[in-house]
């Protein structure tokens, strides 16, 4: 495993080893798409609803 983050660091694809944005995460992740932020759809969909539950609750204030 330590050979694989090894080769992982100094390879190629080091530029795209990201971390996840969702906030008690910390995984790390390639991003294989520009706009991607997050390591896994649960955390991005954790973060929406952390956001969408903000919002309303904003409206009611």
């Amino acid at each position: 495993m330590a050979e694989d983050a090894a080769s992982l660091l100094s390879g190629d694809e080091a530029d795209q080893l990201s971390q996840c944005e969702a906030e008690p995460c910390t995984r790390f992740f390639l991003r294989t798409h520009g706009r991607r932020q997050w390591c896994s759809t649960r955390c991005g969909d954790r973060v929406r609803a952390a956001r969408s539950y903000a919002r309303k609750k904003e409206q009611k204030l």
